[in-house]
Formats: C-alpha cells, sequence, structure tokens
C-alpha cells in the first residue's frame, strides 16, 4: 500500500511537473511572432522610428519587442527595469571590457592579466550603459546581436567559410578530421538546431584569427589531446587560470578532439542557453544580446555566457559580413528579438500618433546646423562621446543607418556651401 502511495505520488508530480512546464513556454519562439505590423506597434516610438527604417533594408524580417523575461521564483514572465539591470551589470567584474577601450568604458580595475599587463578590465557604468541599451544598435550590421539563433536553411556552409576567411579555419581541416571546420559546424548546427553563423562568429570571437590558445592547442601541459573551442567554463584572473580552467572542463566532457569539442560545444550552448526544438527552456537566451546580458529572474546577469560587454557588438558584424556577402541576403526571413526595458533610455514616448521630425545635421538639438554639431559628430567618431537617441538619430545624414566619416563629410559640406541638408 505504501509503495503504490509512492508510485502515485511521483506520477502525479510529473504530470503536475509536466504541466508547469507546458504552461511556462515563452511567447517568444520563433514560431509564435506575429507579423511585421502586429509586432512593430508593440515598440516605443523611438524604437519604431529605427525599426520603420530596418524594415526597409530588411522588408522580410520581423522585430520582436521582448518586453517581459521569465522569473523562476515568481514562476511568471514579467517586465524587467532599467535600474535593476544596470545595478547588476556593474556590480563585481560581470561586465569586462578589452585594454583597448576608451578610457570612459573601462575602470582602474584590472580582472584578468596577460604577462605584465592587464588584458581585460571591469568596465565602467558609462561603458554598460552603452552597450546594455538595445536602442544604440538598431542598425543594419548590429542589430544581428538581436537575430533568433535557431538553424535556418539559408545559413550555409558556404556563408561559415566566408565568417572564416582570413582565419586559421578558412577551409582548413582541424587535427584528426576529415571534414573541414565550416562543415563541422553545419554538421552541429543541423544536430542542434543552431545557427551556424553564431556557432562561427562565436569561435572568430573566442579564438581570434590565428588561433594560438593554449584552449585549442591539444598540447597544452597536463591537458594534452583536451580542446576547448568556445572558451565554455574557461575563466580565471590569470591567462593561465583561464586556460586550466577550460581544459579542465573539457577532460570532464571527454572533448578529445576539435571535432568533439565543437560539437560539445554546440549541444552546451543549445542546451544552457537557447533551448531545444524552438521552445522555452530555463533561461530562454536565444540570441546573442540576451547571452551576454541576462535578464531573466530571479538573479539578473546570473547566467552569462560570456562577460565582454562588447562581444555581441563584435558578434553581430561578423554575422552581418556573411549575410552580406550573398545575393539577395537583405529579403531573408530574419526574426530579431528585441529587449525593453521598463524606464530604459528612449523608451518613454508612446504617443506615437505625434511623429517628431528629424533634423539631419543638427545634433545638438538648437534648431541650427553649425560648428557644434561639427564638433559633436568628430567626438562621436573618435570615441570621445557616443550620441544616442535623437542626436544619433540626426546624425545619420546620408540615411544609411550608420554614422560614419559619409556623414562627416556631408556636414562639412554644409558648413562651407557645397552641398545643402535639407529637413
Amino acid at each position: 500500500m505504501n509503495q503504490m502511495k509512492k508510485s502515485f505520488i511521483l506520477v502525479f508530480a510529473f504530470i503536475l511537473s509536466f504541466c508547469f512546464i507546458d504552461n511556462a513556454k515563452a511567447i517568444y519562439t520563433d514560431s509564435k511572432v506575429g507579423t511585421y505590423e502586429q509586432e512593430l506597434v508593440k515598440f516605443p516610438c523611438d524604437y519604431q522610428n529605427k525599426i520603420k527604417t530596418l524594415h526597409n533594408t530588411y522588408p522580410n524580417a520581423v522585430f520582436v519587442a521582448q518586453n517581459v523575461f521569465f522569473d523562476w521564483n515568481k514562476k511568471k514572465e514579467i517586465a524587467v527595469k532599467w535600474s535593476d539591470m544596470l545595478a547588476a551589470e556593474t556590480k563585481g567584474q560581470k561586465s569586462l571590457i578589452g585594454a583597448n577601450a576608451i578610457a570612459a568604458y573601462k575602470t582602474s580595475t584590472c580582472a584578468q592579466q596577460s604577462g605584465s599587463a592587464c588584458s581585460w578590465y571591469v568596465a565602467s557604468q558609462t561603458g554598460v550603459m552603452y552597450y546594455l541599451n538595445p536602442y544604440n544598435f538598431l542598425d543594419k550590421e548590429h542589430v544581428f546581436m538581436f537575430e533568433s539563433q535557431f538553424y535556418n536553411s539559408y545559413q550555409t556552409e558556404a556563408g561559415v567559410e566566408k565568417l572564416f576567411a582570413g582565419t586559421f579555419m578558412s577551409y582548413k581541416k582541424p587535427t584528426g578530421s576529415s571534414k573541414t571546420y565550416a562543415a563541422i559546424i553545419m554538421e552541429a548546427a543541423k544536430k542542434y538546431n543552431v545557427s551556424p553563423y553564431m556557432l562561427a562568429s562565436r569561435l572568430k570571437q573566442e579564438q581570434g584569427a590565428k588561433g594560438t590558445s593554449g584552449l585549442i592547442s591539444g598540447t597544452y601541459s597536463g591537458y594534452e589531446g583536451y580542446y576547448n573551442y568556445f572558451n565554455i567554463k574557461a575563466s580565471g584572473s590569470t591567462d593561465k587560470e583561464v586556460i586550466v580552467n577550460g581544459l579542465k572542463h573539457a577532460k570532464t566532457q571527454g572533448w578529445n578532439s576539435p571535432y568533439a569539442a565543437i560539437l560539445g560545444g554546440t549541444k552546451f550552448i543549445r542546451d544552457e542557453y537557447i533551448g531545444v526544438n524552438d521552445t522555452y527552456n530555463v533561461k530562454g537566451q536565444m540570441t546573442g544580446y540576451l547571452q551576454k546580458w541576462d535578464p531573466y529572474g530571479p538573479v539578473y546577469a546570473g547566467h552569462q555566457y560570456m562577460q565582454n560587454i562588447v562581444a555581441p557588438y563584435s558578434e553581430a558584424a561578423s554575422t552581418h559580413k556573411s549575410y552580406s556577402s550573398f545575393s539577395g541576403y537583405n529579403n531573408y526571413k530574419y526574426i530579431f528579438y528585441i529587449p525593453i526595458f521598463t524606464g530604459a533610455p528612449n523608451t518613454t514616448n508612446t504617443n506615437c500618433s505625434v511623429s517628431t521630425k528629424i533634423k539631419y545635421g543638427d545634433l545638438n538639438n538648437d534648431g541650427v546646423i553649425d560648428s557644434a554639431d561639427l564638433l559633436k559628430m568628430r567626438q562621436h567618431l573618435i570615441g570621445s562621446i557616443k550620441l544616442t537617441g535623437t542626436a544619433l538619430q540626426n546624425a545619420d545624414i546620408n540615411k544609411d543607418n550608420t554614422v560614419d566619416s559619409a556623414d562627416l563629410l556631408r556636414l562639412r559640406q554644409h558648413l562651407i556651401g557645397t552641398n545643402t541638408i535639407k529637413w
């Protein structure tokens, strides 16, 4: 009788947990998004203006306003405050930035030593605020940090090879394999329903062009024959600690070849971050942005794939470069999940019936285009300040979704009278 009771309780608990998991599926999955028009109206007005411009570049894309995130303590999806995210991401060493970053984006605290030099610093609040804010990256290249990372048929081995161009993986076979790196990536992508372009971009991000890290040499003392291509569990305050910790993990997983490390690393990313077969898992971090900036409760930034605040930005640029090498890439049916945090910059304007006229060239929004605007443009381009919001929008004078030297030239031409900017 007691055994029967125990069996009944176990079965009941299983059914209950299954029902909970089924009810807890995220509303943010590729199979559940609406049309472009249906999703657009869910964004704040400032976001809508940028997304409309992006839609002109990617007419078949859908942009999803991700304004709630699952909290496993409360067992429901809730809105997340910008201030809470900022506090979490600037605590301790959650957010790091490379030594070559501009001074305003890093603190004086060294997080990782490389020989006698510091290679990684704790990021400053200014740096975190810039890279955390999704609004800053709604341009044709960096929007790919919000791209769904599930596998799609328009992602090809040829595209992966274009991502690998100029690296040690380009058309090369790793040690002990009859397949090229690109072919292994495609095998892993299809097997685990993960974007091969994300995988290739991440390998470039983690291993660089030359691939000289001890994590993938297979010859590191004490861990000969083991590999960790995605730098999983590779953390520490020195280069040696990073490599040893990463190879310890590789050894426990049996990653005794590049092939095993790439497939095993892909499975880890799928299981721990992206999810299985387009369904919500514990974290639901199905974009590069979400894998860095973890807004899922109860502990924000508690399940980050990387500490590098620039990683989503860099990976997005690589992914776009590969896509753009194919004719018609702009017509692919991309899905972009764009987080909206309560109280974040550019989220308070909700009266979209009143449109704000863009005043190209008027960066300080004082109603005139003059040398003060030219100074702001120069400062933005050299990195001493970062334009955001209306100022950034007004700075895109040639309307190509990027503020660069071409816009600076147009501004100079306007000021000397050779090419007038019209509002």
